[in-house]
């Protein structure tokens, strides 16, 4: 069935000037990679990049990302898909999103976050990547349909492979446009709103992400080469979040990130 999926996508994308629609829950451009494939396709480079990178060995810092990323996909037209949440022991700040509901959280990214609200911001724009489905829609731009096709078929082990080597190494699928990063901006920070964040939580992060790379700009190289940041995009974040309600006082999600965060920084300061 896989196969003939495959073929069938293979032989749509090379029907000149084709309109066909695609999936209803798809907010980006066209894109005739059918939810099934995509989350198929997302499972293959999932395995090969597990193999490649090292899980943070604390519990207690995974279940606050899993129920911090579950709040975020709960307010999504995907909920109803199966997504997971790993953090990397990886003192780079940076986090990716694979196709197929992998969202990726490096240790460094949790460390350098100044609270619960920026941390989610980061998590809801990678939810948001994955929502809008821009990877399959890049990899169809950059690489072509055949190449595309080949991932959905299996039948290139290498192919996957160097992909997942990829991803690990640059810590992005594909370089997003801007209009890419503009949408998950907006579908983040709508997220973020409505699972209980404080909307202002993404500026305050762009502003945390820069200022932080003024101090130490190597580690911060792989987040700004895959999530370009300008000041016409914090001033975006602002005047968004403010048409947004801001959230009571959560004292409990507070002190529960400070724990998560004085857990992760002996992984990231020792590197």
């Amino acid at each position: 069935m896989r196969r003939a999926a495959a073929s069938v996508l293979l032989a749509v994308l090379l029907v000149p000037g084709c309109t066909c629609a695609s999936d209803s829950v798809n907010r980006g451009d066209l894109n005739l990679v059918s939810l099934d494939d995509e989350w198929s396709l997302g499972r293959d480079l999932a395995a090969e990049v597990d193999a490649q990178v090292r899980p943070l060995p604390d519990p207690v810092v995974q279940g606050y990302v899993d129920r911090l990323g579950e709040a975020l996909v709960a307010q999504t037209e995907m909920a109803d898909r199966d997504w997971t949440f790993t953090v990397l022991d990886d003192p780079a700040v940076n986090a990716f999103a694979l196709p197929g509901g992998h969202v990726y959280v490096h240790a460094g990214l949790i460390a350098a976050a100044g609270g619960p609200d920026e941390l989610a911001s980061v998590v809801a724009h990678e939810v948001a990547h994955g929502v809008a489905r821009h990877s399959t829609e890049r990899m169809v731009k950059a690489q072509g349909v055949s190449w595309v096709a080949g991932l959905v078929l299996g039948d290139n082990p290498g192919l996957v492979r160097q992909v997942a080597a990829g991803l690990v190494g640059r810590g992005a699928l594909a370089r997003f446009s801007r209009s890419d990063e503009a949408e998950a901006d907006r579908l983040g920070l709508d997220y973020l709103a409505a699972a209980g964040y404080d909307p202002d939580g993404q500026a305050a992060m762009f502003e945390t992400l820069v200022a932080l790379r003024a101090r130490r700009p190597l580690r911060f190289e792989r987040w700004f080469q895959s999530h370009p940041l300008g000041e016409d995009r914090v001033e975006a974040a602002e005047a968004a979040a403010e048409a947004l309600p801001s959230p009571p006082p959560r004292p409990d999600e507070d002190a529960a990130f400070e724990d998560v965060q004085r857990r992760v920084r002996p992984f990231v300061s020792s590197r």
